[in-house]
């Protein structure tokens, strides 16, 4: 019994609709995993970066500030910064500023792409110019992540009450 291969042109697939269905959920879900490991990678980073600087100066972290592009999905850096942070950084502050995603035309449009699926990581994978129409489009903008500055404390200084003597 010979195999046949969906993607090869003259060719049936093997599968039944429904089959195709299954497997295109099941894409789908994979794909939601794959984006959750590139996420849970980006907040490791920053995380270690930021232990990093921590050490460096012997201090506790109070906040961080950084400039995040729409494509590395900002509000589910935050949840894993939380997450992840772990004890360490149960009290720090993330403040998340957002940079959005900005798209370049050969035919010289530059705009923001908001009314794009922002889930394409790469707009050259088929997502037309308003403009123009053409595929040949450029991020100028939207991939960042940046850690902008970290406020510390040193350790073992504390802040002070003062208490009213009676």
């Amino acid at each position: 019994m010979a195999t046949t291969c969906s993607s090869m042109p003259g060719t049936r697939s093997r599968f039944s609709t429904r089959q195709r269905q299954k497997r295109y959920s099941a894409r789908g879900k994979r794909s939601l995993r794959v984006k959750a490991v590139h996420e849970i990678e980006l907040t490791t980073r920053v995380l270690k970066a930021v232990r990093r600087i921590a050490t460096e100066h012997d201090a506790r972290v109070l906040e961080v500030n950084l400039r995040v592009g729409e494509i590395n999905e900002p509000n589910s850096l935050r949840l894993w910064l939380n997450k992840l942070g772990g004890d360490e950084f149960n009290s720090t502050k993330f403040n998340i500023s957002r940079v959005p995603i900005t798209i370049k035309c050969e035919c010289g449009y530059v705009g923001n792409a908001s009314s794009i699926d922002t889930h394409i990581p790469q707009p050259e994978l088929g997502i037309p110019c308003p403009r123009c129409g053409g595929h040949e489009l450029s991020l100028t903008s939207g991939q960042e992540l940046e850690i902008v500055d970290v406020k510390l404390e040193k350790k073992g200084v504390q802040k002070r009450r003062t208490k009213k003597s009676r």
